[in-house]
């Protein structure tokens, strides 16, 4: 009997040691736990008048949207889809938080390490044992790593002028210039993290956006002035962006007697993924409206190319242009 091999983190350095070795393929081991043991931790440091042992509306506003970022990273990973709703009652109970405030200025603790190892046990029989540590991990670093935090202050003020303390506090040590390079690397290596990364940094900006009337603000140790963190807020909301999605798929609903904008159901062949496409009647000819037809009623795969939306890694408008028949045989090798 194989023995399984637990890998305990319990700081930002040993997780991109680990997330280092799973990108470089150097992560071989298939039977293993990932625990963490005081990491990730997200601190939140507010100093100011009224800030003792408490938190602003705004501020327990932006932790809703931490946990509501957290609740669509878990159900992209695990079930393919960037949307809570795609959480049972019991998951989201399951990877719930719970935020400390600490006494004296308002400290407060989020510890993630509960969520993060549900989510390796989620996902470790859905991928590979290198593709599970750069989900959980590069997850992990999006919510909690000081680089992540560092590297979205960077872009946020660059061009802008702030304090020369805040403008120290935020650049990277070498250390750190190293381990951003990795996160690079793991974010170019899973679209799942690619996809948190870009939600975790608006939960980045509901943080800022909290702390108006603070006159400091540290997240994990990286401080800032309000000035600066006024510099950094933005205030346009994430809009989805447009993206191609050709390819194989297979239509699994159809409904085909509505006059005016048609849908149908479709499952791409390359990976499973599944969504609602429309197109209107008079913008494809006959005969590919007699393709959709035969591959919703027979199950063939066809060629479709698709111009659609997508925001935090889920598809809001998807319309077909085009429809080509495809071979059962090409379909597979996609």
């Amino acid at each position: 009997m194989t023995e399984t091999k637990e890998i305990v983190i319990s700081s930002e350095e040993q997780a991109f040691s680990v997330l280092k070795d799973a990108l470089n393929d150097n992560f071989n081991d298939e039977h293993f736990t990932l625990k963490f043991d005081n990491w990730p931790l997200l601190e939140i440091e507010l100093e100011g008048p009224g800030y003792k042992s408490t938190i602003t509306p705004d501020m327990a506003s932006a932790l809703v949207s931490l946990q509501a970022a957290l609740n669509r990273a878990y159900a992209l990973s695990v079930h393919g889809r960037g949307t809570a709703k795609a959480l049972t009652a019991e998951e989201k109970q399951s990877i719930q938080f719970k935020a400390k405030v600490e006494d004296g200025c308002s400290l407060i603790k989020v510890n993630l390490g509960d969520y993060a190892e549900k989510l390796s046990a989620a996902i470790a029989g859905k991928m590979t044992a290198k593709s599970v540590a750069i989900v959980v991990l590069g997850i992990a670093a999006a919510t909690a790593s000081t680089v992540a935090f560092k590297s979205y202050l960077e872009a946020q003020t660059r061009g802008k002028e702030i304090a020369a303390e805040s403008a120290k506090n935020i650049a990277m040590s070498k250390d750190e210039t190293e381990r951003m390079r990795i996160f690079a690397q793991a974010i170019a290596a899973e679209r799942t993290v690619s996809v948190a990364t870009k939600d975790f940094d608006a939960v980045r900006n509901d943080i800022l956006k909290g702390t108006a009337d603070a006159n400091t603000l540290a997240v994990n140790n990286v401080e800032i002035s309000q000035a600066t963190a006024r510099h950094a807020v933005t205030k346009q909301r994430e809009t989805a962006a447009d993206v191609q999605l050709n390819g194989t798929y297979y239509v699994t609903e159809a409904n085909l007697r509505k006059p005016d904008e048609i849908k149908i159901h479709v499952r791409r062949a390359q990976d499973g993924k599944e969504f609602y496409a429309s197109f209107h009647d008079s913008s494809l000819d006959g005969d590919q409206i007699q393709l959709l037809k035969d591959a919703a009623f027979g199950r063939t795969p066809v060629f479709l190319s698709i111009n659609a939306t997508e925001l935090r890694g889920e598809i809001t408008t998807a319309h077909v242009v085009s429809v080509t028949a495809q071979s059962v045989k090409t379909a597979k090798s996609d």
